[in-house]
């Protein structure tokens, strides 16, 4: 049985008419079932629609089809959000454009939870990975929910932080639920689907498109409270992001970066520009509203391991400089830096470099 869910499916998948005359639509004939039940005749009479629009409604309207689609959707644990449902994220309807719905494979629930988006190029440098994972652990352990788009890079490094912190994780994909992209993230898009969900407004067997990804970027800024930008080069994605979250009224942060580095141009520019610096967690726990979680310290640290520890202070340096800097003996520095590994103070970074947690 056909309801409005499923006519909205058909509604918001067809490619040649706007978002503004299908808004239109809905106001004149009250939902999107009428719609699909008008005759072609009725359809003409309205003003505004062009010969394409006519033809892209007319044309996709079989019953038996959308019956198929909507099974396939279901059988595949897939569901559909409208406007109107409990699970659509309220402040998702602040945004330009909001989706008509959005399918979801996953959890539903943690729709409704606190949400903050980390975002981020593609081309990270292993400091801004390490920020990202570190960010997006330390978010899920204070309660967020941490959002970001599933792509290489900054985002990628965020939803596995905030899975390696055993909390739940939110990807806006730029295709359809069915489909991973990058390819490479297959993994990663199993757990996300276990530990949070995966949502697009795009059918679920839909393909990546460029064109698709600047405009899935008002999800990611409109759905959370704030939005920060970890690395980012001047022209991109995440900047895209940003100004959309700033146009919601929403608080936006950046990650100071290394100023001779290109993937930290986009985030110092955004400091310059008056963003929030965000150099830990915390900085942005009020602006969501989440008390900080003080967690009893792993292990107490010795004055040499304190020594080391203090030295690198999320800055990445290999173990020459690490024993320059602290003035210990090479051997008792590297021993140091395997303890501080093994209880999850610091990281080794490609290029045997280290950097705290």
């Amino acid at each position: 049985m056909l309801g409005e869910n499923e006519y909205m499916m058909w509604l918001s998948a067809l490619g040649h008419t706007s978002y503004r005359k299908k808004e239109m639509l809905l106001r004149l004939f009250g939902s999107a079932e009428e719609l699909f039940k008008a005759s072609r005749s009725q359809i003409e009479r309205i003003k505004g629609l062009s010969e394409v629009n006519i033809n892209d409604i007319c044309g996709e309207r079989n019953e038996d089809k959308l019956k198929k689609y909507a099974e396939k959707v279901y059988l595949g644990g897939i569901e559909y959000i409208i406007k109107g449902s409990n699970y659509y994220p309220e402040l998702l309807l602040e945004c330009y454009e909001p989706p008509f719905g959005f399918y979801v494979k996953g959890d539903k629930e943690v729709l409704n939870e606190q949400k903050i988006s980390l975002v981020g190029t593609r081309k990270a440098t292993s400091y801004g990975m390490a920020v990202a994972h570190s960010l997006g652990k330390e978010f899920v352990k204070n309660g967020a929910v941490v959002v970001s788009g599933m792509a290489d890079g900054i985002d990628s490094a965020s939803h596995r932080g905030a899975l390696e912190g055993e909390g739940k994780t939110i990807a806006v994909l730029g295709c359809g639920v069915n489909v991973c992209y990058p390819k490479t993230n297959n993994i990663l898009m199993k757990k996300i689907i276990q530990n949070g969900c995966v949502l697009s407004e795009y059918p679920v067997d839909e393909r990546a498109n460029a064109r698709y990804f600047p405009y899935r970027n008002r999800i990611i800024a409109a759905m959370s409270m704030a939005t920060i930008v970890v690395e980012a080069e001047n022209k991109g994605g995440s900047l895209i992001t940003a100004n959309l979250a700033l146009d919601f009224g929403r608080e936006v942060f950046a990650v100071p970066g290394n100023i001779t580095s290109r993937a930290s141009e986009g985030t110092n520019s955004l400091i310059k520009a008056g963003a929030g610096v965000l150099t830990s967690a915390k900085d942005a726990f009020s602006t969501i509203g989440i008390d900080e979680k003080v967690e009893e310290p792993k292990k107490h640290l010795e004055n040499n391991e304190k020594l080391v520890y203090d030295c690198i202070n999320s800055e990445e340096l290999t173990l020459d400089e690490i024993t320059y800097k602290t003035g210990l003996d090479m051997t008792e520095v590297h021993l140091i830096l395997l303890n501080l590994e093994m209880i999850g103070s610091v990281k080794r970074l490609p290029g045997s470099k280290y950097i705290s947690i």
